[in-house]
């Protein structure tokens, strides 16, 4: 049934959106989304691009899901030897898929992995014209992380050692995305 769905390019958030009644499982993102995703991407902080439902499906909620993107840098010493092997003493640029969030009411439709898809291309974008050595994430809960981690992401290593609080950063070398899409 999902496999006949075919979803609408994302957009950046309206107000209409965040008044919409978007609703996931981590009542944290709702709130973001509801209260302050338009007000960070107005500010300039971040930008949040939305999945809205396709035309042929008024049974679904009008806001799918959503992700934001935004630039961060990073420690050199945060990531693991190899990934900065070559680099110099400084702070490293990163892209930072902030939140990533599909309607509770949509599960299983596949929504977690368009966003995810589309955050990792937009980021390519980003990087052929500014650079950026990786893609970070923060997982909310051990459901996010087992999420990442099946799209390849690995934990961030802080001072040398992987954390075990939640939120949990990952993170995926742009280098790996590139060789992903590459051809598509």
């Amino acid at each position: 049934m999902t496999a006949s769905l075919v979803f609408p390019e994302l957009t950046a958030i309206t107000s209409r959106d965040a008044a919409s009644g978007f609703r996931c499982e981590e009542e944290a993102l709702s709130r973001y989304f509801q209260q302050q995703a338009t007000q960070q991407g107005r500010r300039e902080e971040n930008r949040t691009w939305v999945l809205h439902r396709p035309d042929e499906r008024p049974d679904l909620p009008s806001v799918l899901g959503f992700y934001t993107l935004t630039w961060i840098q990073l420690e050199r010493s945060s990531l693991p030897a190899p990934v900065t092997r070559r680099l110099p003493d400084y702070p490293i640029r990163a892209i930072l898929i902030g939140r990533l969030a599909r309607d509770e009411r949509c599960k299983g439709m596949g929504i977690g992995e368009h966003l995810l898809d589309d955050a990792h291309r937009r980021a390519l974008r980003v990087n052929a014209e500014i650079g950026g050595l990786v893609v970070v994430v923060d997982a909310k809960n051990a459901r996010a992380a087992a999420f990442y981690e099946a799209h390849d992401y690995t934990v961030l290593i802080r001072a040398g050692s992987a954390t075990t609080a939640w939120p949990q950063r990952y993170f995926v070398r742009m280098e790996d995305l590139r060789a992903t899409y590459a051809g598509t």
